[in-house]
This record gives structure tokens, C-alpha cells and sequence, in this order.
């Protein structure tokens, strides 16, 4: 996502278009998209739509000509499914927990699929924002996923590398919540997750210390 939104904001760029005189950047046009999914009317909006009228809007407000935020999009989309695989530690980590007998579901906004990555054998199911009404950091997307699975929030363990729509969030919903933190390293746990890994391959240790009820 992050090569499609600098490919994006360099189309901006390329047609000498700005924001009240400052460059278009990748992380503006992440902002205006979270502005638009958090409007009611898109609760149920599929994320390509949320993001095509994301990208008509940044065009507005930058003087685009007409048809420039549809190129954007296609372009965007082109560039955000090219080359999608998978972290090196993803695989391995899933087969163990299913050996150890977890069931396995995927809780997402709306762009990701594990079927193209040979990933929809092993989740049990998969939570897409736009099919229950619920979209990430709304606490009852992941309160549904655990209806889902017939089981109560507190028996689930939530891994994801966003602090607010996957620590925080899945906290809220009474989850325990795994911090999946790729980046530079930070002095202190946030508050709210359970436990912080670097590797996924870290995460099937951690339920021999889960948190009583975890399942």
C-alpha cells in the first residue's frame, strides 16, 4: 500500500499539482481516505470505492482536470495488488498454530485476501468491514469475528501492527492483543497490548503465558 500511495502522490506531482502550495504525499492522501471510511455512509462501502472517492476528493482539493482521479485510481490499484506476498515469517507461524489446534480468521478493512497467497485454507474465516458494517477501529468488527467463530472475545488473541485499529480496538472488544511491531524498535510496550513481537514467528510462544480464558 505504501509503494501504491508514493506512486500515487507522484502522479500528483508529475501534473504539477499541490496542496495550498506544499507537495501531495502519500501519507495526506492515506489521511483523506481514513476521512472518508469514517463517514456513516460508507460503513458498508467496499475499501476500492472508499478509496476512488478518497482519490477524487485529494483531486479536488489539488486542482486536478477531470478524469485525473480515475487514472490515479487504476494506477493505485495496479500498483497496491502487484508483487502482494507474504512477510517471510507468515507461513510457518499459521501452520504451527494450526498444529497446535487454533482456528485461524483474518479481520480486515477490505483490501487484503489470503486466497491469492495460498492462505484460504488455513483461516477459518474471513472478516471484511464492508460485509458486517463494521470497519477497523469500531470495536464490534471484532467483536463479530468472534461470533463468528461461536466463541466470546475474551477467548480470542488478536495479532496486527496497528496500535489504534488493531491493539486498541481489539482490546476494546475484550480481546487480548498481540503488537506486531516491524519497525524501529520503541523503549516501552503501548499500554494496551497484551504482549509486542517483532516476528510472527514469536507469536505461537506466547500461548503457553495467554491471559486465563484465552482460547
Amino acid at each position: 500500500m505504501r509503494r501504491a500511495l508514493s506512486l500515487a502522490a507522484g502522479m500528483f506531482a508529475a501534473e504539477g499539482l499541490s496542496l495550498r502550495g506544499e507537495p501531495v504525499t502519500g501519507a495526506w492522501l492515506a489521511r483523506v481516505r481514513e476521512e472518508v471510511a469514517a463517514r456513516p455512509a460508507f460503513a458498508r462501502a467496499r475499501m476500492e470505492d472508499v478509496r476512488r472517492v478518497a482519490l477524487r476528493e485529494c483531486a479536488q482539493r489539488a486542482g486536478a482536470g477531470a478524469g485525473f482521479a480515475d487514472r490515479v485510481f487504476t494506477e493505485y490499484m495496479r500498483a497496491r495488488h502487484a508483487e502482494v506476498r507474504l512477510y517471510p515469517d507468515t507461513l510457518g507461524c499459521l501452520l504451527r498454530l494450526r498444529e497446535m489446534g487454533c482456528r485461524l480468521g483474518l479481520v480486515t478493512n477490505g483490501n487484503s485476501r489470503p486466497e491469492p497467497l495460498g492462505l484460504g485454507e488455513l483461516l477459518e474465516h474471513t472478516v471484511v468491514a464492508a460485509d458486517c458494517g463494521h470497519r477497523k477501529p469500531d470495536p464490534r468488527i471484532y467483536r463479530y469475528a468472534a461470533e463468528r467463530f461461536g466463541v466470546a472475545p475474551a477467548e480470542c488473541l488478536h495479532v496486527g501492527d496497528h496500535l489504534v485499529e488493531d491493539v486498541d480496538a481489539s482490546t476494546e472488544a475484550g480481546m487480548a492483543a498481540v503488537w506486531i511491531n516491524r519497525g524501529p524498535p520503541r523503549e516501552a510496550e503501548p499500554g494496551r497490548a497484551w504482549r509486542t513481537v517483532t516476528t510472527l514467528a514469536a507469536v505461537p510462544a506466547l500461548l503457553d503465558e495467554k491471559p486465563a480464558g484465552t482460547a
